[in-house]
């Protein structure tokens, strides 16, 4: 049956291996570029020094080096889907459009142990691909994370696309994507359009789940105070909202505080200093989820996602049996 699951999706596997293998690629050599970089500028060394507050010049050459994420990441973060467009859709829609169910069916063995074995080997892939994807990503991430928890940026695992392509959010994805995919092929029968109910079902779930996964889950804290007492940034954590008051107590737009204490820092540019924000008596209120709470959110994220696949397989398989024709 293994050996037969092989014959029937090398093809999709094969491409999956490929393009996994280009993308793991990408990730581990921009990971060493990172850390080479940083040890030639002597950045490590200096982040490794507690507090480290002259890192600053040494983390701008690092940036203007490599910049931030690419925007190009955000499409990975999609990259799940393929698991229930190119897996799940056609695991029985091809079989049923093809008319060799009922003759698979028919042989010794039987229809559960026929899905059983279907079911696991693929699922043995996406969850090998999974932690592939989360443990390439992170590596490619990794400076970016010291340079967060130093405070020099708020690239970090927590924002998005971060977020969904490191620890076990991969897996929820992928795991709902494939999910999605089978029961749309169990219920439709046929491929193409399985592929379509199966792309409306992902993105109907995953986008909302997204949007409410920084809020639904635990509370975001809420930090306010004075600039001369509260850093304006929280290292390492995922900033929902930010407002801004003068020292009357008065709410004003970021263009206030620029205008305010606008300086030049070199190369044309220009930056605001903290100690004039503090020296003005400028306020700042933050709501945000801190960098400890990662795995929580990543846990409850990747845990509904999971449960809801495990629903979703579950029916497909009993529908399957039930009706296989």
């Amino acid at each position: 049956m293994i050996a037969m699951t092989w014959r029937q999706h090398r093809i999709q596997l094969l491409v999956a291996a490929l393009i996994l293998a280009g993308l793991v690629s990408y990730l581990l050599i921009g990971a060493w570029q990172h850390a080479s970089y940083a040890r030639q500028i002597g950045l490590t060394s200096c982040l490794a020094t507690a507090p480290h507050p002259g890192c600053g010049l040494l983390a701008g050459a690092w940036f203007h080096q490599f910049g931030g994420m690419p925007s190009a990441f955000t499409l990975l973060a999609v990259l799940p889907l393929l698991a229930g467009m190119f897996l799940g859709a056609p695991l029985i829609a091809r079989e049923s459009e093809s008319g060799t169910l009922q003759l698979a069916w028919t042989q010794s063995v039987s229809r559960q142990r026929w899905l059983a074995v279907k079911l696991g080997s693929l699922l043995a892939v996406i969850v090998l691909a999974a932690a592939v994807v989360s443990v390439s990503f992170s590596a490619w991430l990794s400076f970016y994370d010291r340079l967060s928890a130093a405070g020099y940026t708020d690239v970090n695992r927590l924002e998005p696309p971060a977020f969904d392509l490191t620890g076990v959010a991969p897996l929820g994805t992928m795991l709902f994507a494939f999910a999605a995919g089978t029961l749309a092929g169990v219920l439709v029968r046929r491929t193409v359009p399985a592929i379509a109910v199966s792309v409306a079902g992902y993105f109907g779930v995953v986008l909302p789940l997204d949007s409410a996964r920084y809020t639904a889950y635990l509370s975001p804290h809420t930090m306010s105070g004075s600039y001369a007492s509260t850093s304006p940034f929280q290292p390492g954590g995922y900033t929902l909202a930010t407002s801004y008051a003068n020292a009357a107590g008065h709410p004003v737009s970021f263009t206030a505080l620029y205008q305010a204490c606008a300086r030049p820092i070199g190369n044309g540019a220009s930056g605001i200093t903290v100690s004039c924000l503090a020296q003005k008596g400028f306020h700042l209120t933050q709501t945000f989820q801190p960098a400890v709470r990662y795995w929580p959110l990543q846990a409850a994220y990747a845990g509904t996602l999971a449960a809801t696949a495990a629903i979703l397989l579950t029916f497909a398989v009993w529908w399957a049996v039930r009706r296989p024709g």
